[in-house]
This record gives C-alpha cells, sequence and structure tokens, in this order.
C-alpha cells in the first residue's frame, strides 16, 4: 500500500494523503495524527467527526464524495475521485489552433446546471459549504459530474432563522455563478449577474476580511 502527501495543510488543517493498494483501490484520507498533540486532541477529533456526519448526511445528493467512514478519532477516509478541479481547469493551457481544443475548455452548460442542482439538494438538507468561490473545491469528475470537496467550513442551517439561511444559501448560489460566469460568459442572467457583484462585495468587505482573500 502507497500514501501519498497531496496536501500537507497548516497547523490547524489535516494532513491529505491518497493511498492506493496493491489491488489498485484508492481512497483519500484526512489525517490529524501529525498534528501538535493539543490541535489533534481537540479540533482534530472534532473536525474529523464533524465532516463525516455533514457528509454522510448529504451523501443521498450525489454531489459530495461517498465511502466517508472513520478510520480513527482523528483520520477520514473518503473514496478517491477521479478528474480534475476547476481550478485546473480554469489554468489549462487555451485551445489549441488545429481545431483540437482542450476538452477541459468545454465544460458544458449541464455541468454547471447540475453543480447548481446539487448545492440546492445540500441547501434542501439543510446544509451550506461556505468556501464554493475556491476553485480548488469543485470537482470536474468524469462524465461531467460535480463533485463538491472540502466541507470543513460547512454549517448546518435547519437551527437558523430564514433570512440568515437564505444569505448564507445565497453565498454558495453566487460561487455557482462565478464558475459558470468564468467558463462559459454570457449565459447568466441579469438577476444571476447582480448576486454574484452583491455576493463579492459582501466577501470583499465584511467576510473574514484579513484571512480570506477574495477570487474574481
Amino acid at each position: 500500500m502507497t500514501r501519498t502527501l497531496i496536501h500537507a495543510g497548516g497547523p490547524l488543517n489535516a494532513r491529505v494523503y491518497r493511498v492506493e493498494d496493491a489491488d489498485g483501490a484508492r481512497w483519500i484520507e484526512k489525517d490529524f495524527a501529525a498534528s501538535p498533540w493539543l490541535v489533534r486532541n481537540t479540533v482534530g477529533r472534532f473536525l474529523v467527526w464533524r465532516e463525516c456526519w455533514i457528509l454522510r448526511r448529504l451523501e443521498k445528493t450525489g454531489i459530495v464524495p461517498g465511502g466517508v467512514r472513520k478510520l480513527s478519532s482523528v483520520c477520514l477516509r473518503e473514496d478517491f475521485c477521479e478528474g480534475i478541479t476547476l481550478r485546473d481547469a480554469r489554468n489549462a493551457p487555451p485551445p489549441r489552433d488545429d481545431g483540437d481544443p482542450d476538452p477541459r475548455h468545454l465544460a458544458p452548460k449541464s455541468f454547471f446546471e447540475a453543480l447548481d442542482a446539487g448545492v440546492k439538494a445540500c441547501h434542501a438538507a439543510r446544509f451550506v459549504h461556505l468556501d464554493l468561490h475556491n476553485y480548488r473545491n469543485v470537482m470536474v469528475a468524469p462524465g461531467w459530474k460535480p463533485v463538491l470537496l472540502d466541507w470543513q467550513s460547512a454549517l448546518p442551517t435547519f437551527w437558523m432563522p430564514r433570512f440568515l439561511r437564505r444569505a448564507l444559501e445565497h453565498i454558495d448560489r453566487a460561487g455557482v455563478y462565478k464558475f459558470w460566469n468564468k467558463f462559459r460568459p454570457g449565459e447568466l442572467s441579469q438577476n444571476q449577474l447582480r448576486r454574484l457583484d452583491r455576493s463579492r462585495f459582501i466577501r470583499k468587505h465584511f467576510w473574514f476580511p484579513r484571512l480570506h482573500k477574495v477570487s474574481k
């Protein structure tokens, strides 16, 4: 079995490994075992339990990684997702001049419609992601299937008053519009574009302004 580090993280984040066994099966492990003792036995335990709970609650939406379970109190396992992130697609080389463009530039409208529908399903299950403006958190799986990664910032909303829940859901949906407008400009309605601009303003000035860099 091989265990390859793919993200070192910081002192409050898990290390992320891609694991492959002798039969070729692959999965992802998020592990706080190498974190400082205090982090490992407080934040680490809580975040592993929390993310496992959230992903199991959202499994039926079809837009989150499957096979989620705890390997230990500080280590979470989930299925490996084939494909690339929207960040990789965004940074792909431009289409070639020979008429055979890089397929990563051809994200169909159906991909963003499925992404929007999946985010709505998560909201209907009373969870918000809250980091959907990050290109690394959206995976393009085979068949142009969207998969949402990294639910560490997510919140349950079933206890929230309606106005607050709607505001947080709006931030998630604006992330979908941002990706949609980046890859397929000209398809969003004026109402969707206004929502995107409003969300960008809120995130820039009020959404953890000292800690979070807002990308366009």
